[in-house]
């Protein structure tokens, strides 16, 4: 072999060599990465506000505004003149929904008339604030005036040594939520079970009806967003109907499985979000990518559940609140693809005809959102609807509305 040809395969065998070399090296880095991305991916954690829970102290001690306690916001607190305050209401992270949560404690060592101001720097003011000691019911501040902006609210208070809490809506925390389910699990036809575990491993517990073959299964949701308590009030009370001991309730539980999810968002409610959970999300936004673990437990439960059973959920409706009551229905291109088909707008004439002077508002949207009803509608053939209930709801047309909507569903289902 001549000198050229030798060095010509000495060069060739280099090649291949490298060749080689790279093909392994491609392998392993493939290998390694390919393996990384197949790890679960963990949620979407987006910074929030973590609000300090702390005591704002005045006037040598003598007058004390509080935020230690489950579901309080008050961010900062400024004095103006010795009877005259001024409260920074700020969100947990921004962009949000304008719903600007407030609620916290004040303490007088006298009586004594004060002046306060809520000033959200961003945002308008939503709820108009609802006092109560330890003795009384929640009752509405007298004499709210709202700024031209609606980024101020002014009342003044009478305090005293009784501490008045002072929010936007009644109080419902988490432990609150526990307790009410605990003592519903006592009824001998419920089984209590969690679903999964919150950002900051509070359960999200289900309840769950017995008694029935499982076969047939209605979904409820509740308190996704923390300030909703009227959305939470009227699912109590539909729960209250639908677990009661009349004959229509005896007979709806013999034929169908109430699977019931009252707080879905643990973290945000004793957190004092506006919206958020304490990833920063919204929860109701999240039925698509099921980023969070609260959506993804109870989105795990229901199919496994139905898989399990082998089941069909005939409908679901998630409780929310907003500025007026609102139905918002799935518009399904195909309407025999669910598993009752037309059953949400019979109800909603059921309840129309049931409550004298009713009109329900009701906004049709397709069932390709990421809110809880779409994927009802999509993932399960549901009929789905989310109830929003007004913010300045009376409490007890809330709780007829909430009563009326168990009734009239269960009358309808139990037609042949």
């Amino acid at each position: 072999m001549t000198l050229i040809a030798k060095l010509n395969d000495k060069r060739l065998r280099s090649v291949q060599s490298f060749s080689v070399y790279f093909l392994l090296m491609f392998a392993a880095l493939f290998s390694f990465y390919g393996c990384q991305t197949r790890k679960p991916a963990g949620p979407i954690v987006k910074v929030i506000d973590q609000q300090q829970h702390k005591d704002f102290l005045f006037n040598q001690q003598s007058l004390l505004f509080s935020s230690r306690f489950p579901t309080a916001r008050l961010n900062r607190v400024a004095q103006q003149n010795d009877s005259t305050f001024v409260l920074d209401i700020l969100a947990e992270n921004v962009p949000i929904n304008p719903s600007p949560w407030y609620a916290f404690k004040i303490w007088s060592s006298v009586k004594r008339n004060i002046y306060i101001t809520l000033h959200y720097p961003d945002f308008k003011h939503r709820y108009d604030p609802k006092q109560r000691t330890d003795f009384t019911s929640w009752q509405p501040v007298a004499a709210v005036k709202v700024s031209s902006n609606g980024n101020d609210a002014s009342f003044k208070l009478q305090v005293a040594p009784d501490t008045i809490t002072v929010a936007g809506q009644e109080l419902i925390s988490s432990a609150d939520s526990y307790r009410w389910m605990d003592t519903i699990a006592k009824l001998p036809f419920i089984k209590e079970q969690v679903a999964g575990k919150s950002l900051q491993g509070k359960p999200i517990q289900v309840l769950n009806t017995t008694g029935s073959a499982g076969k047939k299964i209605i979904a409820v949701l509740s308190r996704q967003h923390p300030p909703e308590v009227t959305g939470y009030m009227a699912m109590q009370e539909f729960i209250r109907t639908t677990l009661g001991s009349s004959d229509l309730a005896v007979a709806f539980r013999k034929e169908f499985e109430l699977v019931i999810v009252p707080m879905i968002n643990p973290d945000g409610v004793d957190g004092g979000n506006w919206r958020h959970s304490a990833a920063g999300v919204d929860l109701n936004r999240d039925w698509t990518d099921f980023k969070q673990p609260e959506t993804s437990a109870v989105r795990d439960y229901m199919v496994k559940l139905v898989k399990q059973q082998q089941a069909k959920v005939y409908f679901a409706i998630d409780f929310h609140s907003t500025f007026y009551d609102v139905f918002y229905i799935n518009q399904l291109q195909d309407p025999n693809s669910s598993n009752k088909p037309g059953f949400t707008n019979q109800w909603l004439a059921a309840m129309r005809q049931a409550i004298p002077g009713f009109k329900p508002n009701i906004k049709p949207s397709g069932n390709g959102g990421d809110v809880s009803k779409s994927w009802f509608s999509r993932a399960l053939q549901a009929e789905a609807i989310t109830y929003e209930v007004g913010d300045e709801t009376p409490r007890d047309q809330l709780k007829l509305k909430g009563r009326v909507a168990a009734e009239q569903m269960m009358k309808l289902l139990l037609k042949p």
